[in-house]
């Protein structure tokens, strides 16, 4: 006797590609699925409860009869087993038929065909350097048994066009399967030719980043090798009446995967198949995990290449003071690193690199193999056990960075996001080039009193420029004031405050403003001067005769004024500047050499 029910969506196929896009249906809110599977679900709806009676095809469920027909009506699929008629608003055929691959469009030299197989094998080698060459869920699933088979010499070579043709499922799995390094993905790299390489297949690819390799076995999975409808391959009648808007829905992963049947049927991949079965039937619902939602891939092995080419130096040190805030050390491969005090150069990561917060940036492909760059001034660990640190003792370059966050921006962060993920012995680019005229050039006095003030990373170029000063044997008052929001981001307060017992001329001044003690009583930069603080560490007014400011940091600290002719006009918020040009100093630009130097840190 044949029993009738009825569900919002019917998948058929309990492989990746049907439970992902049961998944996505199931988070969106489509609490009726039932799924159709020989065998008890291998993959399982992450999300679903147990015992939800509502949800056909829950953990301990599924329907293990074998569909035989599909009746389309306008507005339902009516999926019949032998004793059982399940009526849906949406069949989705994620079932595939097991048949070889299309050949590839090359000729495999016969000396090496016994190696060279157009479906899984059944026994390889379990030390076999292998490589499978697919377009989509059926290469990837091949990878996925291998390894979890144990065979630890696996690469696949996926079109990088097949990213987002693949399952959710599919692609969270190679993302596992990569970052645990049990097989290698070549997104980038397409095959054109196998060769005999002393009976072995070497394969050649098109890509100048990806050698000539040479593998044990090769198998291919491009798509059918026949061009049979992917229900008849499966045993399925389908009887259709006149219908405009199709409700069934077939996973495939190739444009010509299926010869198409006179009835209407909508052929899509399985990464889009829900987004259209949404926009289509359920559009009243959240679209749950679409596709720009979910993070990028970083195309795999795309990225591992990227980073070969394109990356000149190797983090040395990755010290994190707190999780926001890092000094690191980075050093080239080739060159050497002399600067000078203050000066700066750029460190970039490409925008392959994976992002902390996994913002989704909408990348253009153009743009994904790019670098992202910034400019960095040069920090310096100035003490080591109470003594001076000499340049050449330091493996590389040290820099001061603070991770910016995307919260309050009207733009989404891009260098520190991915700079926070990279850990010592990481690679990275660095700039051949230290730049800048942030120097201690103005310094030509001894005796000259010198003022660094800055805001947050700022006093980076400072830490450099104190420790030169030091180590010249400089006598006159050096004043370094840093203002931040909490102790904690201090990086190198210890360091400061054992240089004040260690040289007398020397004082540190850092200011917090959200402290509980310093809450309701905030002091910033331009109040040390304006509230006589700095004179009183000075033990004396700073006048333009002996002091020279130094100033890096947030542009509003700084508050350089707009010149437009014989107009001066400077911010309504008042900064250092202003205070110090109404006292008699000049602010040093090009061609005039002042008493106020700056360096906008932002």
């Amino acid at each position: 006797m044949t029993s009738e029910t009825e569900c919002q969506i019917a998948i058929i196929g309990a492989n990746r590609a049907g439970i992902g896009v049961a998944t996505d249906a199931y988070e969106a809110g489509i609490d009726k699925i039932a799924i159709f599977s020989k065998d008890p679900l291998e993959f399982r709806l992450p999300n679903a409860p147990q015992g939800d009676t509502t949800l056909m095809g829950t953990p301990d469920e599924y329907i293990g009869s074998p569909v035989t027909r599909l009746v389309q009506h306008d507005d339902h699929v009516e999926v019949h087993t032998d004793d059982l008629v399940v009526k849906a608003q949406v069949a989705v055929v994620a079932a595939r038929a097991g048949l070889e691959s299309a050949p590839p469009p090359y000729e495999i030299p016969a000396a090496v065909a016994a190696r060279v197989h157009m479906s899984m094998p059944d026994d390889i080698d379990m030390d076999a350097d292998i490589l499978i060459i697919g377009v989509g869920e059926t290469a990837a699933e091949y990878c996925e048994d291998l390894v979890d088979s144990g065979y630890t010499s696996v690469v696949l070579s996926l079109p990088s066009t097949a990213f987002d043709r693949l399952a959710p499922a599919t692609r969270d799995r190679l993302r596992e399967v990569e970052s645990r390094l049990q097989a290698t993905v070549l997104w980038h790299a397409h095959p054109t030719g196998v060769i005999d390489a002393g009976g072995v297949p070497m394969v050649t690819f098109d890509d100048r980043r990806t050698p000539d390799l040479v593998f044990d076995h090769v198998i291919y999975s491009l798509g059918p090798g026949q061009k049979a409808g992917r229900l008849e391959r499966l045993g399925i009648d389908l009887q259709s009446d006149a219908v405009e808007n199709p409700s069934l829905v077939v996973l495939s992963q190739l444009d010509d995967d299926d010869t198409p049947h006179a009835e209407p049927v909508i052929y899509v991949s399985p990464g889009h198949a829900w987004r259209l079965i949404h926009d289509t039937h359920f559009p009243e619902l959240a679209p749950a995990h679409d596709l720009e939602a979910r993070p990028p891939l970083l195309r795999y092995q795309l990225a591992e290449h990227l980073r070969r080419d394109a990356y000149n130096a190797t983090i040395t040190s990755f010290d994190r003071r707190h999780g926001d805030l890092w000094v690191i050390r980075v050093k080239p491969d080739t060159g050497g690193v002399e600067h000078f005090p203050g000066q700066y150069t750029t460190l970039a990561l490409g925008y392959w690199e994976p992002r902390i917060d996994g913002l989704d940036e909408h990348l253009e492909e153009a743009k994904f193999e790019k670098l992202v760059r910034r400019s960095y001034s040069i920090s310096y660990p100035i003490l080591e056990d109470d003594r001076l640190v000499r340049p050449e003792e330091i493996d590389g370059l040290e820099f001061y960075i603070v991770l910016v966050r995307a919260e309050g921006m009207d733009h989404l962060p891009e260098l520190t996001p991915r700079l926070a993920l990279k850990r010592e012995g990481d690679r990275i680019f660095m700039g051949t080039k230290v730049t800048g005229r942030y120097t201690l050039k103005p310094v030509t006095d001894p005796e000259m009193d010198v003022i660094l003030l800055s805001t947050g990373t700022g006093e980076a170029p400072h830490n450099n420029m104190i420790a030169q000063l030091l180590r010249d044997g400089h006598t006159g008052k050096i004043i370094s004031a840093c203002t931040v929001r909490y102790n904690e981001d201090l990086a190198y307060l210890h360091t400061h405050r054992r240089l004040e017992e260690l040289y007398s001329n020397y004082t540190y001044l850092p200011l917090t403003t959200r402290e509980p003690e310093t809450i309701n009583n905030k002091v910033y930069i331009q109040d040390l001067i304006t509230k006589g603080l700095l004179s009183e560490a000075l033990g004396h007014e700073p006048t333009p005769e002996r002091s020279q400011f130094f100033l890096c940091g947030n542009p509003l600290m700084i508050g350089l004024p707009a010149v437009d002719g014989d107009t001066v006009a400077f911010p309504e918020s008042i900064g250092v500047c202003q205070i110090l040009v109404e006292r008699g100093f000049t602010i040093a630009h090009r061609g005039i050499d002042g008493n106020v130097h700056y360096e906008e840190y932002w």
